[in-house]
């Protein structure tokens, strides 16, 4: 320990010695430990962290798996019926429950609200080990249809911030839509449900009520999810012995297809997956281990560049360390010392990091979708049941990455100096900048630079490939046009299509409105409700969509064929339809559709006889899922005609779209008090969500790439400036004896040029191979693209040559005189 301290206290008087290299140094390892804090959180959160749940490693989410050859799917939805054949005759399962989530509006009070809903077994609590904190949690009979009225439980926050959390709660009648609900208790703060945020609690026999006594009773209506816990002692394997023996059981009693096996489709088995494995979206996953690979990659090049530095440094100690060494210390104990300073500078840098983890953490979690939005990105789902924060696990991994970069950076320098020639180094020369360059083995500083650029260039090149595609992204044709385009939802039940046809009349008439309409569902929702047709006597599927007739104009969809709805098409008059380009295309090859008729098989009436639509127009293609997504055939149905709610407001302003949400909201009271007004988003918010995973890769690799660039040319600078400092009486020689200038540059340009170049064919190599990894999350460009790889190439080059070019021109300055004088 004395040796240590020892070592530890001549350590800061070095470093403080030489405030300049300490602040560069510490500045660096800042950037790179704390940019690989930040995404560890992630990873910490995502992949080590458990589910906030006893025993989480026994938590299984029950899913339905088609084993045919081929034709392999998986689904997580199950017929209630089904169930409860699972929940009582598992003999492996310690609890076995099931839920599904809806919506539905806060009534009775004074500002009403739109609340997320889940509809759960009586189990629910049981299996996930969540008590109440107010009251109790359903009972077994409560998943009876016999409650008058239904029980339900709320959330921590929903007590809080809408019942001050009232410690009489429990009895109290609370309305969802109009129907009075009794509380019986209020889970814990923090629980969020398995749908995600969700704000009420319902039993399976409120259900009746609130949904259809059919969703109880069909074995054929598939619409909750079920998750289940192991007993203790039993394992996955054990478990799932049983399920194969259970799904010949359901079979029996209830033959026929399900979700995840359609007709004909093969075999089917309940299959257990791990409940952390089935909340975490695999997109999620791939998406931040790519990011932490590229993270990794900068303290690489953040290690490299430092370790140059300390070479550097250590060169003028070569007299220093040749006397330690004549004077008895050994070689280890030279090392030793020189490691400490390189972690004592590792943790200074490890330190300033943790500021950097924070920044990085809240740029993270900007993000973060939002409850309020209308599309959830590809890892937006897994953004809901995961906290990203700076915790122990994150501070012990910046500390022992500090550890461990220090010993990374400084071992090579250490170790080079503690192998000094005694006889060179203990003469008067010994201190030349040219026999340390000899004496350190200028192989190393080269090998180090090489290194540099070509882990730069890969991440130049993943960056590149980001961003090429995030162009390509936003260049995608939406179908219409979301200039000061604003979406809000309002739904109801028991609304009209009087009311809906009321609040667009109102809407239309407010101040700075240019167009209003209301739609079933509206562009980039990221779902439609698919249904089968008859066209030509052939069946097929197309996506449906019920609007009002200004709703191409409000969003600008082009018209290429026939007209749009007009305030004619309404009850009684004949029943028609407008097709997209795809689906006039795929349905009627090489002919106009425009007077034809199809059939609809829509859910209200299938399997009755459905009246036929005469098809009037023909529209451009929309995007109402992911961009990246073909179209495929979509059916407009006109609204005053209406097969289903037209519950989504679509109004085009003059002004800020934002500006009119008040004025609407009040429009929507006048017409029904217990009405919210919700998912309120403007278009242009909507393309920035379904944008936002390859924006923030883009943005991500982008930063990291920008960063290495530099760190390249840092140590490809200091590289040859070091070279020219212990050349300097060879230059001044050269000159004396008549060398020209242009010779000179051209001497020490070529140092660097050999360095690039050679790092640039390593570094293409690496990137052919490293880029594979990005196909899935590349859009409209080739992971081995060979334009990117040329610019990329080019650009690293034209900063190497600077870099070189600046110690170069330097050394051409060199006065002869002063040259020969030199050390």
């Amino acid at each position: 320990m004395d040796t240590f301290w020892q070592d530890l206290r001549y350590g800061m008087r070095m470093l403080m010695k030489h405030p300049g290299f300490t602040a560069v140094a510490v500045v660096t390892l800042a950037l790179g430990i704390g940019a690989n804090t930040a995404i560890f959180s992630v990873v910490n959160a995502v992949l080590l962290r458990p589910l906030p749940y006893a025993e989480p490693d026994r938590l299984m989410k029950v899913v339905q798996r088609n084993t045919a050859p081929g034709k392999s799917s998986m689904s997580a939805l199950w017929a209630y019926r089904r169930f409860e054949v699972l929940r009582d005759h598992s003999q492996s399962l310690a609890g076995v429950a099931a839920y599904a989530e809806r919506a539905y509006n806060l009534t009775g009070v004074d500002e009403p609200e739109r609340l997320q809903v889940e509809f759960v077994s009586a189990t629910y609590c049981q299996t996930l080990v969540i008590p109440a904190v107010v009251g109790r949690t359903f009972t077994a009979q409560e998943d009876k249809p016999h409650a008058s009225p239904p029980t339900a439980l709320i959330s921590h926050g929903l007590w809080q911030r809408r019942f001050g959390a009232d410690p009489k709660i429990i009895g109290r009648t609370i309305e969802l839509d109009k129907q009075p609900l009794a509380v019986v208790g209020v889970l814990p703060a923090g629980f969020k449900g398995q749908s995600g945020t969700v704000d009420v609690w319902l039993p399976m026999g409120a259900v009746p009520v609130l949904m259809s006594p059919v969703m109880l009773t069909n074995p054929r209506s598939y619409w909750v999810q079920v998750i289940a816990r192991l007993k203790p002692g039993v394992t996955l394997e054990q478990a799932q012995t049983e399920m194969n023996s259970l799904t010949e059981q359901i079979e029996k009693l209830y033959p026929g297809p399900t979700q995840s096996r359609p007709s004909g489709a093969g075999e089917e088995v309940i299959t257990l997956v791990p409940l952390k494995e089935a909340q975490l979206n695999p997109v999620f996953r791939q998406s931040f281990l790519l990011l932490f690979a590229v993270v990794g990659i900068v303290l690489l090049i953040v290690c490299t560049n430092i370790a140059g530095l300390l070479l550097a440094r250590t060169a003028g100690r070569q007299k220093e360390c040749a006397v330690r060494l004549a004077l008895g210390a050994s070689r280890s104990r030279l090392v030793q010392q020189l490691l400490t300073e390189s972690v004592l500078l590792s943790l200074s840098g490890g330190s300033l990091g943790i500021l950097v983890a924070l920044w990085g953490i809240d740029l993270l979690n900007e993000f973060k979708p939002t409850d309020a939005g209308q599309f959830w990105t590809s890892y937006a789902q897994t953004f809901r049941f995961f906290t990203i924060r700076l915790d122990g696990w994150v501070l012990a991994f910046n500390f022992l990455l500090a550890m461990v970069t220090g010993i990374l950076f400084g071992l090579t320098p250490a170790w080079q100096a503690s192998r000094p020639d005694l006889n060179r180094a203990l003469k008067d020369s010994a201190g030349s900048l040219t026999a340390a360059w000899r004496g350190m083995g200028h192989s190393v500083w080269r090998l180090l630079v090489i290194s540099q650029i070509a882990l730069a260039l890969v991440l130049l090149a993943g960056a590149g490939l980001m961003i090429r595609s995030l162009v390509n992204l936003l260049a995608v044709d939406l179908g219409f046009d979301p200039t000061n385009v604003i979406t809000m939802q309002v739904y109801a039940r028991d609304a009209t299509l009087e009311f809906y046809r009321q609040l667009h009349e109102r809407a239309a008439a407010l101040p700075g409105v240019e167009s209003v309409s209301v739609a079933g569902t509206a562009p980039l929702s990221g779902y439609s409700a698919m249904s089968s047709l008859e066209v030509e006597g052939r069946e097929t599927t197309a996506a449906i969509h019920t609007v009002s007739p200004d709703y191409f104009r409000t969003l600008r969809i082009p018209l290429l064929g026939g007209r749009v709805f007009t305030e004619q098409d309404r009850i009684g008059a004949k029943r028609v339809a407008i097709l997209n380009r795809t689906a006039a295309h795929r349905f009627f090859p090489g002919a106009d559709p425009v007077g034809k008729l199809i059939r609809v098989h829509l859910a209200a009436d299938y399997p009755k006889a459905e009246p036929l639509l005469e098809i009037v127009g023909i529209v451009g293609d929309v995007k109402y899922g992911r961009i990246e997504e073909v179209s495929r055939p979509e059916i407009y149905l006109s609204a005053w005609q209406p097969v289903a709610h037209p519950a989504t407001l679509i109004i085009r302003a003059r002004v800020d779209p934002t500006t009119l949400v008040s004025a609407v909201r009040r429009e929507v009271r006048l017409l029904d008090p217990n009405l919210p007004l919700h998912g309120i988003e403007t278009m242009a918010e909507r393309v920035a969500e379904v944008t936002s995973r390859t924006r923030f890769l883009a943005l991500m690799l982008g930063l990291f790439a920008g960063l290495a660039l530099i760190l390249s040319a840092i140590g490809i600078y200091g590289v040859i400036a070091h070279a020219v400092s212990a050349r300097v009486k060879e230059i001044g020689i050269r000159m004396a004896l008549g060398a020209e200038s242009r010779a000179v540059l051209w001497l020490v340009l070529q140092n660097g040029i050999r360095l690039t170049f050679v790092g640039l064919a390593l570094g293409l190599i690496a990137s052919l191979a490293a880029t594979r990894v990005l196909s899935s999350q590349l859009y409209g460009v080739s992971a081995i693209d060979a334009t990117t790889f040329v610019m990329i190439a080019l650009l690293l080059s034209v900063v190497a040559l600077v870099a070189s070019y600046l110690p170069a021109r330097r050394a051409t300055r060199v006065d002869p005189m002063v040259a020969l004088r030199y050390e």
